[in-house]
């Protein structure tokens, strides 16, 4: 096709708007792709104004709207089922319970919620956090609390228990139920019965609010570098929750974001919430 051809036949759909012309799938395909084939990205006074406006549009599109760092977004649709699950940083009624000492009862799910119904009122949310779960909790509940949902997003913070687990063992029964092999079978599950999910996890963190928790993190990063490298192995997309906090740190203080070093405050939740809305793409 023409270029000349092509921008006035993109002026003819602009009347549509951007919006709309996005839920013609095929068209909208179609005009991305005459756009790359003609390499209209960088337009000339020959484009008029109605081809500019899509073009600007989809330029934007075509680049930072798509990554954060070097992350793909994650893509949340007007009618997409979101499901948060985890330990007790996700979990409501635990937070509700420990308000006056965590203070920390607008969970990160909560916030996001609010925000993804501001989006859209047809985005639907579970959230499934459980206080003091292990990845084999998670497993173990697997099919109830994620597989029989269908999420078309899985956002997923576990595993700072199994680090403490194995940190404090004399607070805790032996550790019979290793992370490694039920972090694989959770992805594995994933991937082979809800193909086309999105799934982004939260890699736990330490916030440096209590002294005698400082060593934590020795044993902390060892397994956080075991969990990294499952979720990318199997697909899913990771955010650092532990560097988002390490810059967080820098100016506010830590105490301010977690009272106990492990449960955010309703601050800390607002860190997260933040910077997991970075990662997401409204469509």
């Amino acid at each position: 096709m023409r270029k000349d051809l092509f921008c006035t036949c993109i002026e003819n759909y602009c009347c549509f708007g951007v919006e709309i012309l996005k839920k013609k799938t095929m068209l909208w395909n179609f005009l991305i792709f005459q756009i790359k084939k003609n390499n209209l990205y960088n337009v000339t006074q020959e484009t008029n104004l109605g081809c500019i406006s899509l073009i600007s549009m989809l330029k934007l599109e075509k680049s930072d709207s798509v990554k954060v760092g070097n992350m793909e977004k994650i893509i949340l649709n007007k009618n997409s089922k979101v499901l948060f699950i985890g330990d007790s940083i996700t979990d409501v009624k635990f937070n509700s319970k420990k308000r006056f000492s965590f203070k920390g009862n607008k969970i990160y799910a909560l916030q996001l919620k609010k925000k993804f119904k501001e989006y859209s009122k047809a985005v639907n949310v579970e959230i499934k956090g459980i206080a003091s779960n292990r990845t084999y909790h998670v497993y173990d509940r697997l099919t109830k609390d994620c597989i029989n949902l269908k999420p078309d997003v899985i956002i997923m913070l576990i595993g700072v228990n199994d680090a403490w687990e194995n940190y404090g063992p004399e607070n805790y029964p032996p550790l019979l139920r290793p992370m490694e092999p039920h972090m694989k079978e959770i992805y594995r599950r994933i991937n082979a019965e809800l193909p086309g999910t999105q799934v982004l996890y939260l890699m736990p963190f330490l916030i440096d609010a209590v002294e005698e928790k400082l060593p934590f993190h020795k044993m902390l990063d060892e397994f956080r570098e075991v969990l990294k490298s499952l979720a990318l192995e199997n697909g899913a997309k990771v955010l650092d929750l532990q560097e988002v906090f390490n810059e967080a740190q820098k100016t506010i203080e830590p105490v301010k974001l977690a009272v106990d070093g492990i449960h955010p405050t309703n601050l800390g939740h607002k860190v997260i919430a933040d910077a997991i809305e970075k990662v997401i793409e409204f469509r």
